[in-house]
């Protein structure tokens, strides 16, 4: 695994008196190279590289990073949460067809009209669901075929 690319999670982890653990650097890198992951994918991840790591140490991780704001957990339209780095704000595009997720910065257009409402906004929570680029290419290249 290479070092985290978010050193300040780590950081923010030991200023909170919380140690850290080999496993929570680890859980950490997953959230960080595979954003959106439930916590069932992470553990399955984080048994390839550490076999002894608990479902419940996983929980317990994920609960105590969420707890110091340094992730969080998304609704992506699935009765579970996923989890990604708490970082800029963003808004999701979820691809019903293959589950992809894709993250886009906040349109100016909102940022504009919670200014125009004199309304802070503190962090932004958007999900829009379709169909990716890819799933459509696909669904084309079959649809031309089997016209043919």
């Amino acid at each position: 695994m290479d070092d985290l690319t978010h050193p300040d999670s780590i950081s923010r982890l030991r200023d909170s008196g919380k140690r850290v653990t080999p496993e929570r650097e680890l859980l950490l890198q997953i959230i960080e190279d595979h954003a959106h992951l439930d916590a069932e994918e992470i553990y399955r991840i984080a048994q390839k590289e550490r076999p002894q790591i608990g479902l419940a140490t996983v929980y317990r991780t994920l609960a105590v990073l969420k707890d110091l704001g340094i992730i969080r957990t998304i609704n992506l339209g699935e009765n579970h949460g996923h989890y990604e780095i708490l970082s800029e704000d963003h808004v999701h595009f979820v691809c019903l067809t293959c589950g992809r997720v894709t993250d886009i910065p906040v349109p100016r257009a909102l940022h504009k009209a919670a200014k125009d409402e004199q309304f802070s906004v503190q962090r932004t929570r958007l999900v829009l669901f379709g169909t990716c680029r890819f799933c459509t290419d696909k669904s084309s290249a079959t649809t031309e075929v089997t016209d043919a």
